[in-house]
């Protein structure tokens, strides 16, 4: 009977260690957040706002052009807030049919080119051309004539990993691009 109870106790305490070495593993290593922002780029600056926060696209362009900020961008903004760097390949936007867009470096808007390891606690931020993000919606557009496809930006790091943003910008496509009217996933 004492036997019984030793290895009972024995099995909780390996139990409860094993439990322990994975969370550690997984509160250690590197944890990225991606965030979606639209801007401008002007007078030598980067203006943005989260996607989540912009009522009227085409108006919040609009005002951004009218403080000089003249060529508008699609911003990805990622911070590690793990243990550990992590190494970022790329970045672009995704529709939830797999189709992405991924930007070259001589195309991106940043000081800082991919690849870049982002150490512990840091923020990186990349941008590329609005029109990109346009002329990529226009082509969902074409692909899927009946549906809306909300655009998600994301980064993929090394091991193959592709952590996307937690907003998406769902587009409607006229003459000029506007916001399409509705929630934010």
């Amino acid at each position: 009977m004492t036997s019984l109870i030793i290895s009972i106790i024995a099995l909780c305490f390996s139990i409860a260690n094993v439990t322990w070495q994975i969370a550690r593993f997984l509160l250690e290593g590197p944890r990225i957040r991606v965030r979606m922002k639209v801007g401008a780029v002007g007078r030598g600056n980067l203006i943005s706002v989260p996607v989540e926060n912009v009522k009227d696209l085409n108006e919040t362009f609009a005002s951004f052009e009218s403080q000089g900020f003249s060529q508008l961008v699609l911003v990805v903004e990622v911070s590690n807030h793990g243990r550990l760097g992590v190494q970022l390949l790329d970045f672009g936007i995704d529709v939830p049919k797999g189709v992405s867009i991924k930007v070259v470096n001589d195309n991106a808007i940043t000081d800082t080119p991919m690849p870049y390891i982002l150490e512990p606690h840091q923020e990186g931020t990349w941008a590329m051309p609005f029109e990109y993000v346009e002329d990529f919606a226009r082509t969902c557009q074409e692909t899927w004539p009946r549906e809306t496809h909300p655009l998600r930006a994301y980064v993929h790091r090394a091991g193959g990993k592709k952590i996307r943003a937690a907003q998406s910008l769902p587009l409607e496509l006229t003459d000029s691009l506007v916001m399409k009217k509705g929630e934010y996933f």
